[in-house]
Order: C-alpha cells, then structure tokens, then sequence
C-alpha cells in the first residue's frame, strides 16, 4: 500500500447521468425525483469504501458554454436537453455532497474534465496517487503513472480501470494520444467534428505510424489510400481544431488547494 496521500476526483455530471439513465423512477414523498442522487450516492458511498482517499473532490459543469465554444460555436450542440426530472436533482445531489462534507468544485466558462484536470496534475506533481471515476473517455488523456481512471461501463456498478498499460491494451496508444484519436475521428457526443470518414481503426492506425494529428498531416504524403489523404488534406484545419476542442485544459484558475480537498468521512 503506498503512503501517499491519495486524492479521488469525480465527474459529477457524468455519474449522475448514469445514474439517471440506469435506474428506474423514483420519488420521495413530495413527488420530488430521486432516481439519479440516490444512485449517485451510492456509487458514492462504494468507492469511499474501497478506494479509501485522503482527498476527495466532486467536479461539475458550471455554466453550459465554456472557453470551447468560442472555439467552436457547435462545440455540443447535438446534445439533448437535461431531462426535468434530472434537473431538479443536481441541487439534491450538491445537498448531499454537503452532508457527506464532501468538497465540490466549479468554476465558470471551464468543464469538470478541466477541473479534474487541473487538479489531478497538481496532486501528480505533489506527489500524490489520483483516481478519476467518470463515463467520459476523454479522461483517458490523464492517465499516467500516477493518475488512474475508473470509466463506468453499464450502469453504475460496472467500472473499468485504466492505467497506462490498459489504455495501450485498449486502444494501442499512449493516453496522450487520445486527444489525437479525437483530433482525426472526432467525438459524436461532444459534437467534435474530426475528419470525415476517418474513424477509430483507422485513426489508430495513423497514429501508430505518425504519433500525432500534426505529425500526420505533415506526412501526408506518406499516408496509404489516395482517398484518405484527400480527406486529410482537405480537412486539416478541422483535425486541428478538433484536437484542440478534445484537449483537457490543465492549468484552470481554481483558487482551491489540494489540502482544501482532505477527507476525513
């Protein structure tokens, strides 16, 4: 067991999500939807038991338009409205954060990817041992000796955990690299375009040759299939920006220190 102070970061809207999609509905005796916090906090209540941390902290959106946006005016603009029936539960979820005295961070015109970003390489460069729990693959990109990520698969119950070793298992790549595989066959659920046409098997294979999205396109030349480096050509400009959109923001200005973040149940 290591002595280093061991910090768990949480996506808050990424697990409440789950939660709210895997279990059925449910309602306290006002009528009030508890579907989603009651799952939340019970995955919450697991990792507190098995991961043990010293340090905990739960991110959340702020703001719907960030820093992204201007970036990429339809950067998620595919994406659904929150359900009502989840919306009144995000103010239930922080309640309980509350009475669990466990710390929540936010900041405006930042994601929670950002945040968890941010924090994670200030707790690597102290030292410390990082667990990530969250949906989103994204975060994949902050695996790294010291920073590990517990994905949820199905429902709440199902994680998969990712070290460096599971990511090139997974995808052949370092996690680096994940936000090149996002920068060449883009990101449905975040509305990153990418490149047309180019999709995960393909984007792997590019980089196993060429490493980056920059590399890649510096190479094009180099590039097997006359219809494939037409595309890359064309759309250079697009795998640059969506690399960029897919790359979490590392240094946010969070006036919150590691040790504002102890646990202590």
């Amino acid at each position: 067991m290591s002595s280093n102070p061991k910090l768990l970061l949480i996506d808050g809207n990424s697990i409440l999500y789950r939660a709210f999609f895997a279990l059925p509905p449910l309602s306290n005796q006002q009528g009030v939807p508890t579907n989603a916090v009651y799952g939340f906090t019970m995955m919450l209540l697991r990792l507190l038991a098995s991961e043990q941390p010293t340090h905990l902290a739960v991110a959340f959106d702020k703001s719907k338009t960030t820093f992204r946006h201007a970036e990429y005016a339809e950067y998620k603009g595919t994406r659904q409205q929150t359900p009502d029936d989840l919306v009144q539960q995000f103010p239930l979820a922080r309640q309980t954060l509350e009475a669990l005295s466990i710390p929540v961070v936010e900041l405006q015109n930042y994601e929670a990817d950002d945040l968890i970003g941010t924090l994670s390489k200030r707790a690597e460069e102290a030292g410390w041992d990082i667990k990530i729990v969250s949906g989103d693959k994204d975060l994949l990109q902050l695996v790294s000796p010291r920073v590990h990520a517990l994905l949820t698969r199905r429902g709440i119950t199902d994680v998969e955990y990712y070290d460096e070793a599971a990511v090139a298992a997974r995808y052949g790549l370092r996690p680096i690299q994940i936000i090149d595989l996002k920068g060449l066959m883009g990101d449905t659920s975040d509305n990153i375009p990418g490149v047309p046409g180019v999709g995960e098997k393909t984007a792997i294979k590019l980089l196993t040759s060429f490493d980056t999205v920059e590399s890649v396109l510096d190479h094009v030349d180099e590039v097997p299939g006359a219809k494939l480096r037409e595309r890359l050509v064309e759309h250079r400009e697009q795998a640059l920006l969506s690399k960029k959109l897919a790359t979490i923001h590392r240094n946010a200005p969070l006036e919150v220190a590691l040790e504002d973040l102890s646990y202590n149940g």
